[in-house]
């Protein structure tokens, strides 16, 4: 028996157990009936509605300003090439503009533009407000801790990534 009392397989069925609940959790919030529908509800439908990947991209323009595609794609972790489409998307919707840089003319910045900025405003009230009617389903002191504890899980998810990335190849 270990601490408190548990066998080392009853602790191990725990962990096991423990595993399935958040990888079913984690399932359901990007896959589950309502994940389709929060995307409604936060980022719109039909002409008005924008993907999430393009709303991400929109945040960071809107917060930092004008930015060269390889501070963008930085900023969101995706490829230049990504960001390059996400960039096109936006521009396509009037929601982004191309523009040289007073600094060095052969460079180009992305900005959002007024329509753009707008449009991530409306984004933003409607998440802001979903958020507090969600996160209403828990009191303050469990609000901070599941802040905390998907913080630290956004933290875990970074680290098995980067040391998966510089494992040697396990074919």
């Amino acid at each position: 028996m270990s601490e408190a009392g548990v066998s080392p397989q009853s602790h191990t069925k725990v962990k096991l157990a423990t595993r399935r609940r958040v990888g079913g959790a984690w399932r359901e919030i990007r896959r589950g009936a309502a994940a389709s529908r929060i995307k409604d509800l936060f980022y719109g439908m039909g002409p008005d509605g924008i993907d999430m990947a393009l709303a991400d991209a929109l945040s960071v323009l809107t917060q930092h300003g004008p930015m060269r595609m390889g501070e963008l794609a930085e900023a969101l972790h995706i490829t230049p090439a990504t960001a390059t489409r996400a960039v096109d998307c936006l521009v396509d919707k009037g929601l982004a503009e191309r523009v040289k840089a007073v600094d060095d003319l052969r460079s180009i910045l992305v900005s959002a533009t007024d329509e753009g900025n707008a449009r991530y405003g409306v984004i933003s009230a409607r998440i802001g407000t979903g958020l507090e009617q969600i996160l209403g389903e828990f009191n303050e002191a469990e609000q901070t801790q599941l802040a905390d504890l998907l913080e630290r899980f956004v933290t875990a998810v970074d680290h098995y990534v980067a040391n998966q990335d510089n494992a040697p190849d396990r074919s």
